[in-house]
């Protein structure tokens, strides 16, 4: 019996109702690419906080340094900086999700837009060319569309 067991160890029937073994090369492989797909998400996810903390950075430097300007000049503080500021609302990978995103942001009223940056297809929801109507309008967007909204500074 042992020595048929060993002989006929890839028989189907043997493996199942004999040696109760149940193993699957198909669970493997889901498991496998279970594996190797959250890994990506966390590198995707890691790559999109660098951003967030990158764009952060820019601004918190932008306002610092306007404030200190104006300030040392006795100069009441007006809006902080010009440039190009995104407010986003969401992130997405594939850019016919973005586009729908998009598109259901238009429908709210706003000037929705799409910006690639990386493998990222960001999607703002307005742009503005002054830091502190942007911050302004952050405040109407995360309470209109989501909270976790976050300004992107083009470079």
């Amino acid at each position: 019996m042992i020595v048929g067991s060993f002989a006929f160890s890839g028989c189907k029937f043997i493996n199942e109702k004999i040696l109760k073994k149940t193993s699957d090369t198909l669970e493997v492989y889901v498991f496998n690419l279970e594996q190797k797909l959250a890994g990506q998400e966390a590198e995707y996810q890691s790559s999109l906080a660098q951003i967030q903390r990158e764009s952060q950075a820019m601004i918190d430097s932008i306002i610092m340094y306007y404030e200190s300007e104006l300030t040392s000049k006795g100069r009441k503080i007006s809006p902080a900086a010009t440039g190009t500021f995104y407010l986003i609302v969401g992130s997405f990978k594939t850019p016919s999700y973005a586009q729908n995103y998009s598109a259901k942001i238009a429908d709210m009223g706003y000037r929705s837009q799409i910006l690639k940056v990386g493998y990222w297809n960001f999607v703002a929801a307005e742009s503005h060319t002054n830091l502190r109507t942007a911050l302004s309008g952050l405040d109407k967007v995360r309470s209109d569309i989501v909270a976790t909204s976050w300004i992107y500074v083009a470079r």
